[in-house]
Order: C-alpha cells, then sequence, then structure tokens
C-alpha cells in the first residue's frame, strides 16, 4: 500500500512538472540589459532614458523555429509606482517569424521620474490559433 502510495505521488509529481511553463527572466538593475524567456518567445533588451522619452533597443526570438509565427507584436508599457500606465507602444513584425529579429521601440513620456516597471506582452498567429503573453520589468 505505502509502494503505491508513494509511487501514485512521484507520477503526479512529474505530471506536474511536465505541464508547468518554464521562464527564465533576469533581476538585474534599471537599465541594464534583460532578458526573457519562455517555451514561446526569447527576448533581450535594454531600456535607455531620452530626451523624448525611453527608448528600448532589443532582439526577439522564436524560440521554436520550426513553427513560425504570423503577426508577432511586442508592446511595451511604461507603468508608474502605482501602477498606473504612462504611456506604451507597439512593434510589429509582418510576415513569417521563423528566427531572430531586432526591434526598437521608442516610447514618449513627459514624466520619466515616475517611471518604475516596463510591461511587457506579445501576441502572435500560429495557422489558425492565436496566442498572448507577458511579464513584468524594471526598465
Amino acid at each position: 500500500m505505502l509502494k503505491k502510495l508513494a509511487l501514485t505521488v512521484t507520477m503526479l509529481s512529474m505530471i506536474t512538472a511536465c505541464a508547468s511553463t518554464h521562464t527564465k527572466q533576469d533581476a538585474n538593475p534599471a537599465y541594464a540589459s534583460h532578458q526573457f524567456s519562455n517555451h514561446e518567445v526569447a527576448i533581450v533588451w535594454k531600456a535607455q532614458e531620452t530626451d523624448k522619452g525611453v527608448r528600448i533597443d532589443g532582439t526577439v526570438q522564436n524560440v521554436r523555429q520550426d513553427l513560425p509565427y504570423t503577426s508577432l507584436q511586442l508592446t511595451a508599457k511604461l507603468i508608474d509606482a502605482k501602477g498606473k500606465v504612462m504611456a506604451k507602444e507597439t512593434k510589429a513584425f509582418t510576415g513569417r517569424f521563423a528566427g531572430t529579429e531586432p526591434f526598437t521601440i521608442e516610447i514618449p513620456v513627459e514624466n520619466k521620474e515616475c517611471l518604475d516597471e516596463l510591461d511587457f506582452s506579445y501576441s502572435y498567429g500560429r495557422d489558425e490559433d492565436f496566442y498572448k503573453g507577458g511579464f513584468r520589468s524594471v526598465p
């Protein structure tokens, strides 16, 4: 009986581990290089203040190159300390997306001092399905 219980617990643990999404995100300080990856995309970026707002330079990668994405969009929102969206911009990648592409997103904002976080979201199509995801980071 004890062996069956141990086997059941082990199998449930393995099923749960396989079903979870593995996400990797750095904990670097603001305005340093950052990275995020999961089973769909890998994004590397660095934000910097400009005289008109914030510029984000980076690369986005389809980590499943055997399954090209269509209509990939990457949106960056600037969030203040109260959680309010200060500004946002979207970068659209046209055509089939199966590799890695550089991107630049310029977000005009007046009160850069109030900037607390970046909220990234991405969406893409694959055949007839549509997927979206997102994450937050320091700028």
